[in-house]
């Protein structure tokens, strides 16, 4: 079970849609999908972590798209491990997810608000 992130299933059944989703490869006009993996806007706004993708990617999109690369994601990574604690602890939660989409895929998206 996961503290941070959560499922599709598990998003759906929380019957709301203010969740950023993570994508596997590139975004294809669909939300929602079984494999995404999905936070609360409460917990990213709380971790601040558009800070920490900001700092990467200078084009984050709070509300939009957001297409992120290996090389970015490992900036990410290593950023996270660097500094605040709740990054480090959030983002490391996500590699798992993050390796297995990027065995198949050369990016991931993130859906924002």
């Amino acid at each position: 079970m996961l503290k941070y992130f959560v499922s599709e299933e598990e998003r759906k059944a929380s019957h709301s849609t203010c969740y950023f989703e993570f994508q596997q490869g590139y975004y294809h006009d669909k939300c929602w999908l079984p494999d995404s993996l999905s936070i609360s806007d409460t917990l990213w706004d709380r971790f601040n972590l558009s800070e920490l993708f900001g700092r990467v990617i200078g084009e984050f999109d709070y509300y939009g798209i957001t297409v992120v690369t290996k090389a970015q994601w490992n900036d990410i990574v290593k950023i996270s491990q660097d500094t605040y604690s709740s990054w480090r602890e959030i983002i490391t939660e996500a590699i798992p997810w993050v390796d297995r989409c990027f065995k198949g895929h050369k990016v991931f998206t993130i859906l924002g608000m």
